[in-house]
């Protein structure tokens, strides 16, 4: 991409990518949704590689506060959702939380699960934390908290079209704890975070056991 503000016709339909997947991922192929959102989000992450790799953000200064920051980030995620869990059950919400573990888990092997949702983890960061807002960083250069906010907001709202309101608070915490350390540490460390939250709470230690 040119180094200049002007936004062409290529980088509208590449931010407006999402708004025109997400519905045919969560609602079109809900029966196999981990295949489809790998396939979505690696389609959205080459396309991020082909024209938008030089704005995107790799690594910070220090890899040792790269590590610290992907490990606290993943703790205090799944921490949230945790707490999540038990909200959802007091507010009546917890049909919500079951019909995202029986999406995910409709593949139905694990060492499928857990590669594909590594798969997705990456992607997505590539896409969101990285060629977005690497974009939202140029755009707006003298605006130090717009670009995580507006990749946050984006990210959330997407959401909305999966009909499910726990999908958009999860993407809510999500984006906004993997935006702000992509913005300090590079996408390196928030795809860390990433996948090993998502590994945690759908494979390792599930807030729900799904039968």
């Amino acid at each position: 991409m040119k180094n200049n503000k002007k936004t062409g016709i290529y980088d509208i339909i590449f931010l407006a990518l999402p708004i025109l997947l997400w519905p045919i991922v969560f609602l079109v192929f809900k029966n196999s949704f981990v295949y489809a959102m790998a396939a979505a989000t690696a389609f959205l992450a080459i396309l991020s590689l082909w024209k938008y790799r030089d704005i995107i953000k790799w690594r910070g200064p220090s890899p040792a506060r790269m590590a610290v920051f992907a490990i606290a980030g993943a703790i205090i995620l799944y921490l949230i959702f945790y707490g999540g869990f038990y909200l959802a059950s007091m507010l009546g919400m917890l049909q919500d939380v079951k019909l995202v573990y029986t999406m995910i888990y409709a593949e139905g092997s694990k060492l499928g699960i857990f590669i594909l949702l590594a798969i997705i983890g990456i992607c997505e960061e590539i896409y969101w934390r990285g060629a977005l807002q690497g974009f939202m960083r140029k755009k707006f250069s003298k605006t130090k908290w717009a670009p995580w906010v507006i990749a946050t907001a984006y990210y959330s709202l997407v959401h909305l079209s999966t009909l499910n309101p726990i999908l958009v608070l999860a993407a809510f915490f999500v984006g906004l704890v993997a935006s702000l350390i992509a913005e300090k540490h590079g996408i390196l460390a928030s795809a860390a975070v990433h996948i090993i939250w998502i590994e945690a709470i759908i494979i390792f230690l599930p807030v729900i056991v799904i039968h």
